[in-house]
């Protein structure tokens, strides 16, 4: 897999923190070019990153993924700096949680614009420098997409609507070869400053997830950077999540019975 990201240039979505993060570091471990992006955190504090962005192998963009203009200056400025863009990772993303009916009007834009337009205009943005480098487009989904989760409904929305846009951009860009994918997330581990947006917008800390349900963040990215070499154009990311999607599929009434189950243990009316 080396020899597939030595010199490419690879922007990273979302990736001051979690998967993003790691998938960043991961990159430059495989000699690849990063750009490492926020829509509001500082490029971390991490001596390896602050190395590569000072010896050029690296850069920290800031910009809002749901306004095309500032993405348009974020391309521009990849391109002023190393040339080209290879591939594209759209890992950007925001959970909120909580009953629709109690859910105000602009956290359910917010999810939907940064999980889902976000991702849409990046892509569009990107594609005239993808097909010069005949490079890769990544989208970074989730299990949630299989199924509608009560009180993640707006993320479950967000998440499944990347499915038909991997589906369709891999047609339209195959003439000018063009990989595009998508890989399904499950559970994975959290950040200690992990949140959700609740229905009123305020942030409320994720907790640490039970260890023997997790993947780790080091597993989930090389599960990412494999299925991208490896122009996988849909993946799950370990058997849990294949065998999820199969229950999904042929046992739909045992999968709403568990999730009924477990939302009403939630007490979140």
């Amino acid at each position: 897999m080396k020899e597939f990201w030595a010199e490419k240039v690879v922007l990273v979505t979302g990736s001051c923190r979690g998967i993003g993060l790691e998938l960043g570091k991961q990159l430059l471990d495989l000699k690849a070019k990063v750009i490492f992006h926020s829509n509001q955190s500082p490029l971390p504090n991490d001596p390896g990153i602050q190395d590569a962005v000072a010896l050029k192998e690296a850069m920290y963009y800031q910009a809002d993924v749901r306004e095309f203009d500032q993405i348009h200056a974020m391309l521009a400025a990849v391109v002023s700096c190393f040339g080209r863009l290879d591939v594209v990772i759209n890992n950007a993303g925001v959970t909120s949680f909580g009953a629709i009916e109690k859910t105000n009007e602009s956290i359910i834009r917010s999810v939907l614009d940064v999980n889902t337009i976000g991702p849409l205009l990046i892509s569009k943005a990107a594609i005239p420098l993808l097909k010069e480098s005949k490079g890769s487009l990544f989208f970074v989904s989730s299990l949630a997409a299989h199924h509608g989760i009560p009180n993640y409904i707006t993320y479950s929305m967000s998440k499944q609507a990347l499915t038909p846009l991997q589906e369709g951009l891999a047609m339209e860009l195959k003439k000018d070869q063009v990989f595009v994918g998508l890989v399904y997330l499950g559970y994975t581990e959290n950040d200690d400053e992990k949140y959700a947006l609740d229905a009123e917008g305020q942030k409320i800390k994720i907790p640490k997830r039970k260890r023997s349900l997790l993947m780790s963040k080091s597993n989930a990215a090389d599960v990412v950077l494999k299925a991208i070499a490896r122009r996988k154009k849909q993946s799950h990311a370990n058997f849990a999540g294949k065998l999820y999607y199969s229950l999904v599929i042929f046992m739909p009434w045992l999968v709403k019975r568990i999730m009924y189950k477990t939302y009403l243990k939630s007490n979140v009316g």
